[in-house]
């Protein structure tokens, strides 16, 4: 009888220590399916960090990169001390305030809204010599929508021979009778086409250059 109750005291523990390799192993793996799974997770999300930066580098239409010339302030009213790189400019030397968003008739100096590129605007400029009334109502349907959502966006007109109590024009002829621009970046056209200009503005109105 003692020996019975032995073999089966035996058994018991026997048992018990194969549940126990089982439960240790079987924890095991489930550590280990746990640290592949987080692992394939962090592959996964750096492919698609990577994917997402390599897009948002990708021109939206047919602008170009600028290399930046800094975000310098200077004196309200000054010129800037430098020759921008671009016509309109994409950056560099400009005023400590900003000009109004939205639709303005009326000509602002690059130095003036550089500024507001720099706080992640979108400016539209359109230079005509016969003023080109249809091409501003497009223009304006296009972009009044964003301005009254309260987006960066600005319509402005370029006039190479806008001067302001000076012989010195403010602005530059841009070659062209449309140009979209925001920071280091700038696309410039003749024919209007919304879908171009819809696409650059939500690419790139309000990303923060400071």
């Amino acid at each position: 009888m003692a020996s019975r109750k032995r073999s089966k005291a035996s058994s018991t523990i026997r048992a018990s220590r194969e549940e126990l390799r089982e439960l240790a192993a079987k924890r095991r793996r489930n550590n280990n399916l746990m640290v592949f799974g987080i692992g394939g997770l962090l592959v996964l999300v750096a492919v698609v960090v990577i994917y997402l930066n390599i897009q948002g580098s990708q021109p939206v239409g047919g602008e170009e990169s600028v290399a930046t010339m800094g975000n310098t302030h200077i004196a309200q009213g000054s010129l800037s001390p430098v020759r921008y790189n671009t016509t309109p400019p994409t950056s560099g030397p400009h005023y400590p305030g900003l000009a109004p968003w939205g639709v303005n008739r009326q000509p602002q100096r690059y130095e003036q809204v550089i500024h507001n590129l720099e706080d992640g605007g979108v400016i539209v400029y359109y230079q005509c010599a016969d003023g080109c009334p249809e091409l501003i109502d497009q223009l304006t349907g296009v972009l009044k929508p964003y301005a009254d959502a309260g987006r960066k966006v600005m319509l402005v007109p370029n006039d190479p021979t806008w001067t302001e109590g000076g012989s010195q024009p403010l602005h530059q002829d841009m070659g062209t009778r449309i140009a979209l621009v925001t920071w280091q970046r700038i696309d410039k056209f003749d024919d209007f086409d919304a879908d171009r200009i819809r696409a650059f503005v939500d690419r790139y109105e309000g990303v923060d250059h400071h």
